[in-house]
């Protein structure tokens, strides 16, 4: 499939009346290894995610990190073949994303692997400082992809990825505090230089019977609005865990402080964070939440009841 695909949930679902049976996370690739781990770590993200339903078993790679040979590396060592990856979720463009695509396409060893983006996943992304440096898709990244058994599937909106498992599409920018993201990227419209809006930032979210797991990148889009627009997909009740990154390096004490009050309303029972949070923001996320917060290491493995 190309170019812009509706496969969106519409109005919502009944999340009470669609759910996964068990899910299994993987973290493949994080910026931390663990302490005493065999695996490797790597500036990047990139997760495993084996979802269970009636009927059926489908695996998703979630995002693809830096470089695949790190990602390989672990996936050997945990004993995981890249050949049960049926499909691929790209969350938005940033190389530490990205940058292993091709590599674990050829891994992955067959054709029609879908691969799920925003529409702008191809747009060039450029930092100033401390140079300029361009930070998105490298080369000829999509018909490379194609030529190794990619399918690409683009879309605005939500896409059904399997029974209780969907991406939130383009982001709803709604939560005040979240409106100027900390990180400074630029792309190019028409010539010109302008602030990359992270437009193309997406999430994943899971049905539970009873709440949701949300899966997050970067949250450029914001967390907190990545959260609302899942509860309001998915019509769940509420929030079992939140598993990522969440983008908070550099980002203003107050407005840490106001993600994790907003987490605590929100009623998160879980939180797994990496990454680009920050060593900061993972502070006060301990300290607020206490037990019901986790840092991310390669290797962690998450399991959940449906």
């Amino acid at each position: 499939l190309k170019g812009n695909v509706g496969l969106g949930v519409g109005s919502g679902l009944a999340a009470e009346k669609e759910a996964v049976e068990k899910v299994k996370l993987t973290v493949l690739a994080d910026d931390y290894a663990g302490y005493g781990s065999r695996l490797w770590a790597q500036h990047g993200v990139s997760y495993l995610i084996e979802v269970e339903r009636k009927g059926g078993k489908e695996t998703i790679l979630f995002d693809t990190g830096t470089s695949a040979d790190p990602i390989l590396y672990n996936m050997k060592t945990l004993g995981i073949n890249p050949s049960i990856i049926d499909l691929i979720v790209l969350s938005h463009n940033h190389y530490d994303h990205t940058g292993g695509l091709l590599k674990l396409l050829q891994a992955i060893g067959r054709g029609n692997i879908p691969i799920i983006a925003h529409p702008e996943i191809f747009k060039t992304s450029i930092i100033l400082r401390p140079k300029l440096e361009v930070v998105g898709l490298k080369g000829n990244t999509r018909e490379e992809a194609e030529k190794l058994g990619g399918q690409w599937v683009l879309s605005r909106e939500p896409v059904k990825l399997t029974e209780a498992v969907y991406t939130t599409g383009e982001i709803e920018r709604s939560v005040d505090f979240e409106r100027e993201a900390p990180l400074k990227v630029y792309t190019v419209e028409n010539g010109q230089l302008k602030v990359d809006l992270f437009l193309d930032d997406l999430s994943l979210f899971i049905c539970l019977k009873k709440g949701i797991l949300v899966v997050s990148g970067c949250a450029h889009a914001g967390i907190i609005n990545i959260l609302k627009q899942s509860l309001r997909l998915s019509k769940a009740s509420g929030i079992r865990a939140v598993i990522g990154g969440f983008h908070l390096v550099g980002a203003s004490k107050k407005r840490i402080e106001k993600t994790v009050e907003a987490f605590r309303k929100l009623k998160v029972e879980e939180v797994y964070s990496g990454h680009c949070t920050g060593f900061q923001a993972e502070k006060i996320f301990a300290e607020r939440l206490g037990e019901r917060f986790h840092r991310l290491y390669c290797g962690l493995t998450l399991n959940f009841e449906g």
